[in-house]
């Protein structure tokens, strides 16, 4: 994803008009016909500093929780809004590894609609990138390195936790709204970047190549 926010304008529409067309894991799955399957984890992840999902084609959502443990759930789908994808949902299975800090998340293939909520625990640092789709940030007080190829960030969180936030769209706006903390921004013909700082420990950074970044810190 980290190419993709370099790619010029053209290139980012290009692709929004193609997009359009060893941890303890206790889990379940339920099946609902063909279309679309459930997938529930409990992931011990004590030790852990850093969370990496990578998400392609829906919703994120992610909120506190209030134990050590990250609680996922993900209903995958074949189509529908999402367009049609060549797997079928039943073949989906969550993908979970550690490396040594870092826990990351995914699914074993990237042909299906994904609407993710996770839970999670205090943790260091929130890494998430989503190809298409809208992505929620919700009371996460940690570093968070967002990024979505098409599509909506949102980010709420408690300005007092927070030194520094910077938001940025390609092709598209980006604003962060808060009455602490000073705040720059700065906008081309399509782009719009917007940089904040407050007198907390954690920073968030997102980028979102087509669509809007929203930041509101209260």
């Amino acid at each position: 994803m980290k190419n993709s926010r370099k790619s010029n304008g053209n290139d980012l529409l290009k692709w929004a008009v193609a997009a359009a067309l060893t941890v303890s894991v206790i889990g379940t799955a339920y099946a609902h016909g063909n279309s679309e399957q459930e997938i529930t984890r409990d992931i011990d992840v004590k030790g852990a500093q850093t969370l990496f999902l990578d998400a392609h084609v829906g919703t994120v959502k992610f909120t506190p929780s209030d134990d050590d443990q990250i609680h996922v759930y993900v209903k995958v789908s074949e189509k529908g809004e999402w367009g049609i994808f060549k797997s079928s949902p039943q073949d989906a299975k969550l993908v979970v590894k550690r490396d040594g800090l870092k826990v990351t998340i995914m699914l074993n293939d990237d042909d299906y609609g994904e609407e993710w909520e996770v839970k999670m625990p205090q943790m260091a640092s929130l890494n998430v990138d989503l190809g298409v789709g809208e992505m929620r940030i919700k009371r996460i007080n940690s570093n968070l390195t967002l990024d979505v190829g098409v599509g909506e960030a949102i980010v709420i969180g408690d300005a007092s936790n927070y030194g520094s936030a910077k938001g940025q769209a390609s092709v598209g706006a980006a604003a962060v709204r808060s009455e602490s903390g000073t705040k720059n921004t700065e906008r081309a013909m399509v782009s719009e970047e917007v940089t904040w700082t407050g007198s907390g420990e954690y920073a968030i950074d997102v980028e979102v190549g087509v669509g809007d970044v929203s930041i509101k810190l209260d």
